[in-house]
């Protein structure tokens, strides 16, 4: 009778945590493979990344020496990185949408001046593809990225 209730627990335990333990290795595999990738880019194109960051379907990275900002989707990240120039940016603010005053519906970063504008999206609530973030985690994370984005930018 123990022997049979041991076995039982062992099996439940398993089919709980295994599933589990999967998808966080697979995770973190993806998260390397795609650091791997941008650390690549960056040496062919000369630049040295200081910070990069997965959020959702987004990745940022950060060339503070060249003042470089490199941004691409989950899934086109082999195939399709722009590569953002800082200093012919004058403008950087946070734009956020929400639904009645309270519920966050949108969170970008838009980077910009008078000829060039850049929209980086962290949250957009009808975004069906990519991992599913929070989006005050989305707001925080752009407020991060302005702070870090801003002093490479040229003074107006």
């Amino acid at each position: 009778m123990k022997i049979s209730v041991v076995l039982v627990s062992v099996i439940l335990i398993a089919t709980i945590f295994l599933p589990l333990a999967y998808l966080v290795t697979k995770s973190a595999r993806t998260e390397s493979k795609i650091k791997k990738i941008l650390q690549k880019f960056g040496v062919e194109n000369k630049l040295s990344i200081d910070a990069i960051k997965l959020h959702g379907n987004l990745i940022l990275a950060l060339d503070q020496t060249h003042k470089k900002l490199l941004l691409a989707a989950r899934e086109t990240v082999g195939s399709d990185i722009q590569v953002i120039d800082l200093p012919l940016l004058s403008d950087c603010h946070i734009r956020t949408l929400r639904n009645k005053g309270k519920h966050l519906e949108y969170v970008s970063l838009e980077l910009g001046n008078r000829d060039a504008k850049h929209n980086i999206v962290f949250y957009e609530e009808e975004q069906d593809t990519g991992p599913v973030v929070d989006p005050m985690a989305s707001l925080y994370e752009a407020e991060k990225w302005k702070i870090l984005i801003q002093p490479h930018l040229k003074i107006a």
